[in-house]
């Protein structure tokens, strides 16, 4: 993907007029590249975030001159409206590795929540991966229809990782990605009958005290 940005001159509390104008005020920064300010219309960013993400390229130009490949880095929102204030862009180092987030896809269907067996729980939305910037993968898909049974999951460790990448240390060791989990029913109806026990069990001891105070009388 393409984008070419405006250098930006406006700084601190005049940016808001730039707001008004439809305008989102950005940073680019990088090991190769001088910090720059720069604005970009809010809907052409918006319609390219939407398809780049964080885990994508782009092809970036300042002032129609080619500036080199970029990530969004970080896209701050406005609390109450959700629209989007600010803009980081991260120039790589095409030959250096760099961190990355990436998405993770759920597809296919799971046995265990066709057959009403359990309920899905979907724990982690990225993972975070290390290499070349041209190695970075777009999407990590994770097919679920090998979860068949309550207690089935899928760790990050269980992804099959594209020939140069790499999972952050602690996603491999720590990240379960989808699991199914008992319905909620069940774990309802268990708890009631484990209260049940134990009233049951309550009221088998009290009869021998009461028989006591019979005799006794």
């Amino acid at each position: 993907m393409k984008l070419n940005v405006s250098s930006r001159k406006v700084s601190g509390k005049k940016v808001k007029h730039l707001r008004k104008e439809g305008k989102i005020p950005g940073s680019v920064y990088g090991p190769k590249t001088e910090p720059i300010s720069f604005e970009i219309d809010a809907k052409v960013f918006n319609k390219l975030f939407d398809k780049v993400g964080y885990s994508n390229l782009i092809d970036l130009s300042v002032d129609d001159k080619k500036s080199g490949r970029a990530l969004v880095k970080e896209v701050q929102t406005d609390p109450l409206s959700q629209e989007v204030i600010s803009v980081s862009l991260y120039q790589v180092d095409m030959t250096k590795p760099i961190m990355a987030d990436i998405p993770v896809v759920i597809t296919g269907e799971s046995p265990a929540v066709k057959n009403n067996l359990g309920l899905l729980v979907n724990q982690v939305d990225e993972l975070t991966v290390y290499c070349l910037p041209d190695d970075l993968p777009s999407e990590f898909v994770v097919d679920i229809s090998k979860l068949e049974q309550v207690g089935d999951s899928i760790h990050a460790k269980d992804i099959e990782l594209p020939k140069g990448v790499e999972l952050d240390a602690a996603d491999l060791e720590s990240s379960v990605i989808a699991y199914i989990a008992a319905p909620q029913k069940t774990l309802e109806e268990e708890a009631t009958e484990t209260e049940g026990e134990v009233a049951e069990g309550e009221g088998v001891e009290a009869a021998p005290a009461e028989e006591t105070a019979k005799a006794e009388s």
